[in-house]
């Protein structure tokens, strides 16, 4: 659906594909942040169970004296069988004992007991000797049957000629076994106690890759409803956007036409209130209405905004308002006026802006009701403003009015031709009238302005512009 669009592109489609990259990027966002604040939950979850775990399980061995003491072999298989017994029920693949002093008591990899660890140089050691928990996630290379309860109570013996892969190698298997292989594990390091007295720490590495499938399936099934539910809001949205767009569409259409017909009644009131004035002063007959399309001609050769259009119109139309103060006597009167009936005839532009001046579409209307007889050097009235300080509709009224009475027949005058009075209101430009609305009037071709001035009253046959 097209609605005024730019090109092939309308407000719909650019609603939808503003809409459809908010929602994606929304969608992204949700789901990226659930990822993590997912993965967070299940780690830390993750981490206080096995800590909990550990302690748990191997309180009753920590109160012997394998911290404090080298282990006999038989001790030292007994422990593994215990401990890889039950560390194998958490998916444990490798683990070291470590004294208060840092060295490592136990390990799958009886290479590594001995060996000491700055506490200062490991975060892990140093907290679980502090008595915290702490957990990270690292890769090492471990044993997987390890954490198999079916054979986790096996001694496993190092395969000849094997090397471990860094200071956290188990055993490896037994011949015909499987190597050992990278593991995607959390490392947590536990503190041990014996009633209130830290005795040593523990870390041990817990294979995650069951808890990493289940929490990228987790992270998948939320991604897929988000975005499912990102495609559906879309729908909805652009289906009210589509709905609410036609709805709108057709009462501005609606309220356009009204508007017209507003418009219309008012400017057909507008032009009955001309006629009346015509009727009363049938020397002027058609005066107002001849004026609008002097202006109409100028105006063409001007740059006026269209906005400002029926505002000119209306103000030729209604520039004679205020002669209905005028006395019949004056306004009628078959001859020239004297003196002391020009100072009442010159109030009629006052008496127009006051009549008009309350309506509020009619506002500026008003403004070239009184200041249409205002002249570019200043010498006019009511008010005696120059120049640009004379509103537009006012300056171009002024040229199309003086050539109306110019070219139309009076009691006391003739009309004058054409060409002549398009020559007088040259003559008084910079003077009477604004230069550029003379400019534009003599480009208007003098064919149109004849067959306007056709219809202007006339008693005697006038001449021609040749």
């Amino acid at each position: 659906m097209k609605i005024f669009g730019r090109g092939d592109l309308g407000p719909v489609g650019r609603f939808s594909i503003a809409l459809a990259a908010i929602l994606f990027v929304t969608a992204l966002v949700v789901a990226g942040v659930s990822s993590v604040l997912l993965d967070r939950y299940v780690q830390d979850e993750t981490s206080r169970f096995t800590s909990d775990a550990v302690a748990s399980h191997f309180g009753p061995v920590f109160k012997e004296d394998v911290f404090k003491r080298p282990l006999a072999d038989d001790e030292r298989e007994l422990l593994e069988t215990i401990v890889a017994f039950h560390f194998s029920i958490y998916n444990v693949v490798a683990t070291q004992f470590f004294d208060t002093n840092g060295t490592i008591v136990f390990s799958y990899d009886e290479t590594e007991i001995g060996r000491r660890i700055d506490p200062a140089s490991n975060d892990g050691l140093g907290a679980a000797l502090a008595g915290r928990s702490y957990a990270e996630r690292a890769d090492i290379v471990g044993d997987t049957r390890y954490a198999n309860p079916a054979t986790a109570g096996t001694s496993y013996n190092p395969v000849p000629g094997a090397s471990p892969a860094n200071e956290h190698d188990h055993a490896a298997a037994a011949a015909g076994a499987p190597a050992p292989a990278l593991v995607h594990s959390l490392e947590m390091w536990v503190p041990m106690r014996e009633g209130d007295h830290p005795i040593g720490a523990v870390v041990v590495w817990r294979d995650l890759s069951s808890i990493d499938r289940a929490l990228r399936e987790m992270q998948m099934s939320t991604s897929t409803i988000i975005a499912l539910a990102a495609v559906l809001l879309w729908l909805v949205l652009r289906g009210v956007y589509v709905r609410s767009s036609r709805q709108i569409m057709s009462q501005s259409q609606a309220l356009g036409a009204a508007l017209a017909e507003t418009e219309r009644t008012y400017d057909t009131t507008l032009q009955a209130l001309s006629n009346a004035l015509d009727v009363r002063d049938s020397e002027t007959e058609g005066h107002s209405r001849r004026v609008v399309d002097y202006m109409e001609l100028i105006i063409a050769e001007l740059i006026v905004a269209p906005e400002n259009l029926s505002t000119l119109r209306r103000g030729a139309l209604l520039h004679d308002i205020g002669k209905i103060g005028v006395p019949d006597n004056i306004l009628r009167k078959p001859a020239a006026l004297s003196d002391a009936e020009w100072v009442v005839m010159k109030r009629h532009p006052d008496h127009g802006a006051r009549i008009i001046s309350q309506i509020p579409f009619l506002q500026d209307v008003s403004r070239i009701v009184r200041h249409h007889h205002e002249r570019w050097d200043g010498m006019g009235y009511p008010d005696g403003i120059a120049a640009e300080a004379i509103p537009l509709g006012a300056r171009i009224f002024a040229v199309a009015d003086s050539f109306d009475a110019m070219t139309s027949d009076r009691p006391y005058r003739r009309a004058m031709s054409v060409k002549d009075a398009r020559v007088e209101v040259a003559r008084c430009r910079g003077t009477q009238f604004d230069p550029n609305i003379v400019d534009a009037f003599v480009r208007v071709p003098v064919e149109h302005l004849d067959a306007i001035a056709d219809d202007a009253p006339h008693t005697h046959s006038r001449a021609h512009a040749v």
